[in-house]
């Protein structure tokens, strides 16, 4: 017994941290007589200190991760091994989780240290033992984060799902003590799965921590999945496992046999860019079927710099469709606009209108301003709409930023060519208008300036502020955000 507690003592003290270095030192003191028992459990030891994430890792639960992650033992390749600390694995796949709700929950439960455990044991071992049998392996981080990694696309996604539903309805817990809480109440998630690269590095820490590009691409498409739906469970997956998913013969649940695909396009994240497709399945979400097609034409426009006349009519079409067909809203919605704070009723029927008008503008007349002008009008309202469709909101709101920049180089061109050949633009009345706009533009520039700094009207100036704050002050609500929703 003293051997073992010796070596023991080293694994704990680090000097010991890998299987291969255990049977060395057993190698170099023969004198050392360990049992097979004991030996599974010094390298139970090595994994729970070692392995981190993959500490329950094991040959018979994980045949497929074990293949890929493990180093095996020569003698006994499906018991003993040593984890790979930096690999290139061509078949691996994460799903990074982040449960809504469940800190603010902690927080509410805090105050009883022996419910907050417990609650702790039951989320940990419940997500483990739902995930093993796909052979997915899990671990709860930072309380509200879950990762999972597994071999196959199938297994992946099925786990995930598998943990969204657990947490999508309220867990009657056992053994409940007076005081705790008797129920984990409903959860939402947000989630990014990735993988299934041919030439992908993994970095296991001494720790047992997963780093690298997976880890970070994982994260990049929870935070994507958060942004598309701030409030309800959403995942979104990479092209790559999209496509070995659609091409494993391996068996889905009946849930997941309902889960349907949207590709959002390709989002560019810090350090670089990714085709992403979302995953849907709630009846409210049968709109997008209509709009895949949509999504595709507008990013193949956009790639063919198609953008005076495709780009913007391809948007205002998806954009009619999503109104039309997506769940009814109706929001009052207040927006400086037009030189005054204005208040916009909006709704499906106003969204589907004000893309239509954008859509026969630019066919019908060329009218790039009013284009601009309307989606100007549109970022600002869908900005305060949670509710509206993300995918609309963000090709939206990068479009209109882009042909901003062709309409304001459109606008010099075309006053250009007004004042060398006005009347091929307007009559000659108009044309007078012009000039002498031109002229008092400058001086009335200049005593607009005069009246916001003109020393004689300090006071006068700080009296209409001071009514203007207390004109508006109820509407001013100053908070910095940070996190989900």
């Amino acid at each position: 017994m003293s051997n073992f507690l010796e070596i023991v003592n080293l694994i704990l003290g680090s000097k010991i941290t890998t299987f291969s270095s255990l049977k060395e030192f057993l190698a170099k003191n023969v004198s050392a007589k360990i049992s097979k028992q004991e030996l599974d459990i010094l390298f139970k030891l090595i994994k729970r200190l070692y392995w981190g994430i993959f500490s329950d890792l094991n040959f018979d639960d994980y045949t497929e991760l074990w293949k890929l992650l493990v180093i095996p033992d020569q003698k006994y390749p499906s018991l003993y091994g040593d984890i790979k600390k930096s690999i290139i694995i061509p078949n691996l796949y994460i799903s990074l989780l982040d449960i809504h709700g469940y800190t603010a929950f902690c927080q509410k439960t805090r105050k009883n240290i022996n419910s907050l455990h417990r609650l702790d044991r039951f989320v940990e071992s419940t997500i483990k033992s739902t995930t093993k049998k796909y052979g997915v392996i899990s671990r709860r981080e930072r309380g509200d984060e879950v990762i999972l990694v597994g071999a196959d696309p199938v297994d992946i996604i099925n786990a995930t799902f598998d943990v969204v539903n657990l947490f999508s309805k309220s867990i009657k817990l056992s053994n409940v003590e007076n005081g705790e809480e008797p129920f984990l109440p409903p959860f939402e998630i947000s989630g990014g799965i990735v993988g299934g690269y041919s030439t992908t590095p993994l970095i296991i820490s001494e720790s047992g921590d997963v780093q690298g590009i997976l880890m970070n691409l994982a994260s990049r498409l929870q935070s994507r999945a958060n942004s598309i739906s701030p409030s309800k469970t959403k995942i979104v997956i990479d092209q790559s496992t999209y496509h070995k998913f659609l091409n494993s013969t391996k068996p889905r649940t009946n849930f997941v046999k309902t889960i349907k695909f949207l590709f959002n396009g390709e989002i560019e994240f810090k350090g670089g860019k990714l085709k992403v497709y979302e995953i849907y399945y709630r009846e409210n979400e049968n709109y997008k079927d209509y709009i895949s097609q949509h999504v595709k034409k507008l990013t193949e426009a956009i790639s063919r710099n198609e953008w005076q006349t495709n780009v913007i009519s391809i948007l205002a079409d998806l954009g009619i469709l999503v109104s039309d067909n997506m769940s009814k809203f109706s929001k009052s919605v207040e927006i400086y606009y037009d030189g005054e704070m204005r208040i916009f009723e909006v709704d499906n029927q106003f969204l589907s209108n004000t893309f239509m008008k954008i859509k026969y503008a630019l066919s019908n007349s060329r009218d790039y301003k009013f284009v601009v002008e309307k989606m100007s009008l549109l970022v600002e309202l869908l900005d305060r709409i949670d509710e509206f469709d993300q995918i609309v909101k963000d090709y939206l709101k990068v479009i209109y930023r882009e042909f901003r920049k062709i309409f304001h180089e459109y606008e010099k061109l075309l006053l250009f060519h007004v004042k060398h050949t006005p009347l091929d633009f307007i009559d000659s009345s108009d044309f007078d208008i012009m000039n002498k706009f031109d002229s008092y533009k400058a001086a009335y520039s200049s005593v607009l300036d005069k009246i916001h700094s003109a020393p004689k009207s300090i006071q006068k100036r700080a009296i209409i502020m001071t009514r203007a704050l207390n004109n508006v002050k109820n509407q001013i609500d100053f908070s910095i955000y940070s996190g989900k929703k």
